[in-house]
């Protein structure tokens, strides 16, 4: 649940509250009675009322039925989220996150570790302890809640295609417990199964190849020229010149004739997760 810097709630799920109590009273009824048809205690719709504690998305949902808002709270829940995942990303990430919002297309390359959107929140919260250079498990979990959050954009109603290609290298690389690893090889498989993502991946033994320069991603926004992402030490590094995207393109398109087919790539995950059953 997203909360300010000092560990409250978000200013705008405070507003929320707000927004709950005036559907109530619009409604006529007393917060005991919404308590009551909602399943929540009196106290619990109280706190959130006033802002004393964040909403969970069932109550949020329960309400929305109970006061026949049309969905307004829970859009308004989706916008706090989405603010307070925002405000936790580094600044220079902020442009990319809206990119992917608006893209119809996201084709990445992936040399080190699975794709932020695809990550489980064990996984990716290992990736970031790792990048860190503190050890505020705080910090660390609200940049663990960010990068969750910008995976939304995949159940949405109008969800990007993402193409993956990433390097059997990543399926051996211990990130975290063993039950990480497997939990989040699995959510790969039921991913791609589902639909969400379309998989390949690029076998060790083909050796060297030219994606090896590092990961990067590309994506197609609708009326205009498409973006690349590049992964570098530092920071992501987002490339607008139209001749450095097609390089990448023609990158990418390499990678995918050289990697396997879905079929076979999720076949290969399967075997993989059998090393990491303990």
């Amino acid at each position: 649940m997203p909360t300010d810097q000092t560990g409250t709630a978000h200013p705008m799920l405070r507003a929320l509250g707000h927004e709950l109590r005036l559907a109530r009273e619009r409604k006529g009824i007393t917060q005991e009675a919404l308590a009551a048809e909602i399943h929540f205690s009196n106290t619990h719709v109280s706190a959130v009322e006033t802002g004393k504690r964040p909403p969970s998305a069932e109550l949020i949902h329960r309400a929305d039925d109970a006061l026949t808002t049309g969905g307004l709270l829970g859009r308004l829940l989706d916008a706090a989220h989405e603010a307070a995942s925002r405000e936790i990303m580094p600044e220079w990430f902020r442009p990319w996150a809206d990119i992917e919002q608006t893209a119809t297309a996201l084709r990445t390359y992936q040399q080190f570790v699975i794709s932020g959107l695809l990550q489980t929140p064990d996984y990716a919260r290992a990736v970031l302890r790792a990048g860190m250079l503190t050890a505020d498990e705080t910090a660390l979990q609200r940049a663990t809640d960010a990068r969750i959050q910008r995976q939304q954009i995949l159940t949405s109603k109008t969800p990007p295609e993402l193409i993956m290609i990433l390097e059997e290298s990543v399926l051996h690389r211990p990130i975290g417990s063993p039950e990480i690893m497997r939990a989040q090889l699995d959510s790969l498989i039921t991913a791609s199964t589902a639909g969400r993502v379309e998989l390949h991946i690029l076998p060790t033994d083909i050796g060297a190849h030219r994606g090896m320069s590092g990961s990067f991603v590309l994506a197609s926004v609708p009326h205009a020229p498409d973006l690349a992402l590049l992964d570098t030490q530092l920071r992501d590094l987002m490339i607008e010149s139209p001749e450095a995207v097609d390089a990448l393109r023609r990158t990418w398109e390499g990678l995918l004739g050289e990697a396997l087919p879905q079929r076979l790539s999720i076949a290969l995950i399967k075997k993989v997760v059998e090393k990491w059953i303990t």
